[in-house]
């Protein structure tokens, strides 16, 4: 093997090895660091204002963030299919009502949700009817 292939052979050799030098444990390290302070800055910025599903009360504009724990396509109003869901979070949990839609992008069951609306009564249960919503990812801490 002549001096030339060893070299290129070496270099090879060192730059698949440079995964686990310090400086790429380093570099690894800032970048979690860096992911884990833009997820708490996501979380303090999407759920400024939110209160525990147990204090919302009835005609008041609330703000409420939970996970899905049940969906359904339920007919409203002149039989119109609406997707129907079960926000819930440790303190309580509230029906969330999307009129005339049968799904909503990226919500699935234990989906995490911050809803914003009229709290409203519908069949004795609270319920929020088209609400604005945001999804969260699982990594964002549900404050309730």
């Amino acid at each position: 093997m002549s001096n030339m292939a060893q070299c290129q052979e070496l270099r090879t050799f060192t730059t698949e090895m440079a995964l686990f030098t310090s400086k790429a444990k380093r570099a690894e390290e800032a970048r979690v660091t860096e992911t884990r302070a833009a997820f708490e800055e996501l979380g303090r910025l999407s759920l400024d204002g939110v209160i525990p599903i147990a204090d919302v009360a009835w005609r008041d504009h609330v703000k409420v963030a939970g996970r899905i724990k049940a969906m359904r396509i339920q007919p409203w109003a002149e039989q119109v299919a609406s997707l129907e869901l079960t926000l819930a979070d440790e303190t309580g949990g509230i029906t969330v009502v999307f009129m005339g839609r049968r799904t909503l992008g990226g919500v699935k069951l234990g989906t995490h949700l911050v809803v914003d609306g009229m709290a409203s009564e519908s069949h004795g249960l609270l319920t929020i009817l088209n609400p604005a919503y945001q999804l969260l990812p699982r990594q964002v801490a549900l404050p309730y």
